[in-house]
Order: C-alpha cells, then structure tokens, then sequence
C-alpha cells in the first residue's frame, strides 16, 4: 500500500512538473512570437480582421491546450490510482480541467471570430454547449458518488451496495409529531 502510495505520488509530482514546464515553454514562446517584428511585419491572414502574428499565436495556444489535455489524463489516472473506492474523482478532475481548457480556448480562439463573423453564433454555441456538458458531468458524478465521498472525507468505511440505489435503500427521515 505504502509502495502504491508513494508511486502515485512520484506520478502527480511528474505530471506537475511536466505541465510547469511546458507552460513556462510555450508562455516564453507566445511572448517571443509576439514580440517578433517578422511576424508583425509579415501582415494579414485575414485583411484588417486577423493577423499573421495572431494567426501564430493561436498555434501556439493550441499546444498549451494540448499540454493541458495531458495533464487532465495524468491527474485522472492519479486519482484513480489514488482513490480506487471513489473512482469518480478522476472523472470530475479532469471534467473540471477540460472547463478550464474551453474557457482558455474560447478566449484564444474569439480573433477567428472577428475574421469570420459568420461563425459567430456557433462559436458561442458550441463553446457553450461543451462547458454546459462538462458541468452537467461533474454535478451528476457529485450527486452519484456524494456517500462515497462523504465517507471518504469523514475517514469512514466506504458504503458497500451497488451505484444504482433504489428509493427504497436509501435513508428516509420520519418525523413524528403534532
């Protein structure tokens, strides 16, 4: 148990450093490229709406994204190697980072909406639409797994039975009186 322990750790520790260091990276890198006078000079992709240095950046931004969708699998299968009795900590963790990498790819991304308008509505919509589902799976994983997490948070045994509980298993409070 000891020897798992301290495995799993070595792994959030690696999977840490690995997402410093390839922020850190592709932080200098945007910086760099936005300081470049060559991409500065070099003009328009799209005539007075996106330019060839915010095209580059873009690019640059979708590697940090992809540096983070790393992470979010790392953290995930540290969780579940971590807590094995509350598998649904690795989903939530990584839903949760996957809402923080639509909220920075939405706001990296939002140039190519200036250079083409008409993909306005379904740019918002569909960014929208992932973020809203990403959500929607944590609050279901909460509500699904709250007894195990209470358990686990209060130190307790884990409560045995299957994840589809019946209205007839679960506790009702009576109350007696006037």
């Amino acid at each position: 148990m000891m020897k798992t322990r301290s495995k799993s750790n070595g792994q959030l520790a690696r999977a840490a450093t690995n997402l410093g260091i390839g922020v850190a990276g592709l932080a200098l890198i945007r910086l760099i490229v936005q300081r470049l006078p060559m991409f500065q000079d070099a003009g328009w992709i799209v005539k007075g709406k996106l330019t060839v240095a915010a095209g580059a950046v873009i690019l640059v931004d979708i590697l940090l994204l992809f540096i983070l969708v790393g992470f979010a699998i790392e953290v995930r299968a540290y969780l579940k190697a971590r807590f094995a009795d509350t598998l649904a900590l690795g989903n939530m963790a990584s839903s949760l980072v996957f809402v923080i990498i639509a909220t920075v790819a939405y706001t990296d991304f939002k140039p190519l909406t200036r250079a083409w308008p008409a993909i306005r509505e379904t740019y918002v919509w569909s960014f929208l639409g992932i973020t809203a589902s990403l959500l929607a799976h944590v609050v279901f994983l909460l509500y699904r797994n709250r007894d195990r997490m209470a358990a686990l948070i209060l130190r307790q045994p884990m409560p045995t039975g299957s994840d589809d509980r019946s209205l007839a298993s679960e506790g009702r409070t009576v109350f007696v009186g006037d």
